[in-house]
């Protein structure tokens, strides 16, 4: 019976796996075509499109901005070579539009500023700062947060003398503990960043913290992290179905929690004001912003707790990093360039003398220092690609079309490291912005280290104060040394959208 069972069935079985056999192969071939389809697909380009390298089914180009990690900036650099000053980059499911050379840079926003200045959505700014604050907003709420923000920081010094004396305050303990360290090797990175963020503390909280502070510690560890995360989570957010892979692999939950911490401390703070405020005497930012929220109606979003939250720290944000990270590429420059640090305190000496702290005043009869502050932005190329723009509907730029829900790249990289505009751009050299009287030669408008345009850095101001007493009390009072004289150190200068110097450390020696 068994026998008789499996000679009926056997040639079902057989039929069966020659018909799997079958379906199989024809799957196959319908996958290989569909494949070859959708790769001669991602090869192409709508006609009037932006020129730009192929890409790869689903990812795009992703591969090929990945190659040097974190420094899409060098990657860019061929590809202008390639195919000129307005290419694209498919990443993912998005449009990059990259748009490099000072004549496209000023064309796009400085010409075109209406149709350039918004900002892309992005995990941070659309889900996680939910397009509140100056840096991730667009269109009228931009617009009315960034002129109260600008107006209000005027009242409290930007752009004037009398915040020289909250700069110098920190000036003052910063040299301190150089001083503390009795010529031992050291590493002030941390300690620049402290200094530099208490400023646009005192701005916007109304006080400084102490450096042991263990909360303050916290806020720079964070900021710190989500810079370095800031590259992962793009990636993400332009293919969307990585999001869902297991674990946080591209740290979007990081990211999420990160932030709402750096938001939770700015709402304490906001909830101290308003436990102590009083409409008569505005204490600092925070202070001026909820006077104004109690004049606004309740349906205005631009004055509710939550863009002032995101305001807070966009303010916090560029108010710390740029400006420290420039003090940290100029300290490790001058320590490799003893001729240009001596010739910079040289002019310190003859303009200031020894027996007074820098005032801003001085810094019109100090070319030099103007020209050394202006190569390091320059060379330490801060945010060689800015922050990321948007367009918000579909654009017409030089015969070529950018559509809408595009990212669009300021390639501020390619005027600082471009070779046609900076005589060898891979040596630090201040000269190349003085003319044969030692004044400045022009040149200088070429740096865009500060961007430029409508979305141009809202703290160049104070930024161009800080960089100017910091670095020259610190030259007048210190000659500084490298650990290894004829070595510098070497590493990958980035940590996300800033591009940093890599660590160091400095012996700090007393001028008597």
């Amino acid at each position: 019976m068994c026998a008789e069972l499996t000679f009926k069935y056997t040639p079902d079985i057989t039929m069966m796996l020659d018909w799997l056999a079958s379906v199989n192969t024809f799957t196959i071939g319908i996958i290989v075509v569909l494949f070859a389809l959708l790769v001669k697909w991602s090869r192409q380009r709508p006609g009037r499109y932006p020129p730009g390298p192929s890409g790869y089914p689903i990812i795009g180009s992703l591969p090929l901005l990945r190659r040097l990690g974190s420094r899409p900036h060098v990657i860019f650099r061929d590809l202008r070579a390639e195919f000129g000053d307005v290419f694209s980059v498919r990443v993912g499911r998005s449009l990059l539009v990259v748009i490099n050379g000072i004549d496209a840079l000023k064309e796009a926003f400085i010409k075109r500023a209406e149709d350039f200045s918004d900002r892309p959505d992005t995990f941070r700014s659309s889900v996680v700062l939910k397009r509140n604050g100056i840096v991730p907003s667009s269109g009228q709420h931009w617009k009315l947060t960034r002129t109260f923000a600008l107006s209000t920081l005027r009242e409290f010094g930007f752009g004037k003398r009398s915040l020289e004396a909250r700069v110098m305050e920190e000036i003052r303990v910063f040299l301190e503990v150089l001083g503390d360290q009795k010529g031992k090797l050291y590493d002030p990175k941390d300690f620049i960043q402290l200094s530099i963020s208490n400023i646009i503390c005192n701005i916007v909280f109304g006080k400084r913290f102490d450096h042991d502070d263990a909360k303050f510690w916290k806020l720079i560890e964070l900021l710190e992290e989500s810079f370095r995360l800031s590259q992962t989570v793009s990636t993400a957010f332009n293919i969307p179905w990585l999001r869902y892979l297991p674990g946080d692999i591209f740290s979007l939950n990081k990211i999420r929690n990160n932030a709402n911490e750096l938001i939770s401390y700015m709402h304490e703070q906001i909830n101290d004001h308003k436990n102590t405020f009083d409409p008569d005497n505005p204490r600092d930012f925070m202070d001026v912003f909820i006077k104004e929220q109690n004049r606004q109606s309740s349906s205005n979003a631009v004055f509710d707790d939550f863009n002032l939250e995101v305001t807070v720290l966009n303010l916090f944000v560029a108010g710390t990093e740029t400006t420290a990270t420039t003090i940290r590429w100029t300290i490790l420059q001058l320590m490799y360039h003893q001729d240009i640090q001596a010739r910079l305190r040289k002019e310190i000496d003859r303009v200031v003398g020894s027996s007074r702290f820098p005032t801003f005043n001085d810094k019109e009869n100090m070319p030099y220092y103007s020209a050394v502050i202006t190569e390091a932005l320059r060379f330490g190329n801060i945010a060689p690609l800015s922050v990321p723009h948007g367009a918000q509907k579909d654009i017409e730029f030089r015969g070529m079309f950018i559509p809408k829900g595009s990212t669009i790249v300021a390639n501020l990289d390619s005027v600082h490291f471009d070779p046609s505009v900076f005589e060898e751009p891979e040596k630090f050299n201040p000269d190349r912005f003085l003319d044969a009287d030692g004044k400045l030669n022009g040149n200088e408008k070429l740096v865009l280290a500060f961007s430029l345009g409508r979305r141009v850095c809202l703290g160049e101001s104070l930024a161009r104060l800080e960089l100017f007493l910091f670095l020259t009390s610190l030259i007048q009072r210190f000659e500084l040394h490298p650990e290894i004289p004829d070595k510098m150190p070497t590493g990958i200068p980035t940590k996300g959208l800033q591009s940093g110097p890599p660590d160091y450390k400095v012996k700090v020696v007393k001028i008597n």
